[in-house]
């Protein structure tokens, strides 16, 4: 419910730039981190012009990083997507859909599978954890781990059942047999 509110809040101030970025603008996201970042302090007070942190100082640095980052989860949701829907699809094929090249998709790829095993280690990012792959020379095999899960579960909640039917069977068959006699 909090979730559904804050998309909501979201929607209703930042509607036309979620728009924006959904469509891939990414000068909106300039706009964005600049409102919502904390003002960055330099570790070394330099007039010199060919500083490391370029002219605008640590807060561009920041928003180059924050930049980098975007554009790599950027093509993550889609990829994983179509991923979802193949149990194994070769490269060539995965680049046609995504409309890009060979190797860029195998960079997504492997950006894809950095930022999964990154998340394994943060329990508030599940989103990622669902789907499995490895790229075997042009083909991309996928496992959905959430089905694994599930029959696990189903094993385990059987199981418990079959020992209550024992205990319950046991339990009826010790006990003593009760007869009336009306002789």
């Amino acid at each position: 419910q909090w979730y559904q509110r804050r998309v909501r809040e979201i929607k209703e101030k930042q509607g036309d730039k979620v728009a924006r970025i959904q469509h891939g603008d990414m000068a909106v996201y300039d706009d964005l981190f600049f409102s919502g970042c904390p003002k960055f302090l330099s570790p070394v007070v330099s007039e010199n012009p060919t500083s490391p942190f370029g002219s605008s100082g640590p807060r561009g640095l920041q928003l180059q990083v924050f930049k980098t980052e975007v554009e790599q989860q950027r093509l993550i949701p889609t990829l994983r997507s179509f991923l979802k829907l193949y149990t194994s699809i070769p490269i060539s094929k995965l680049a046609k859909f995504l409309d890009m090249h060979e190797n860029e998709v195998r960079c997504c790829l492997m950006a894809f599978k950095h930022k999964k095993e990154v998340a394994k280690g943060d329990s508030t990012d599940q989103t990622t954890m669902d789907i499995d792959f490895y790229v075997d020379k042009d083909m991309v095999h996928i496992s959905d781990t959430k089905i694994a899960r599930h029959y696990g579960d189903y094993y385990v909640q059987q199981v418990l059942k079959l020992k209550e039917s024992n205990k319950l069977i046991l339990g009826a068959a010790l006990a003593p047999v009760v007869t009336s006699n009306t002789a």
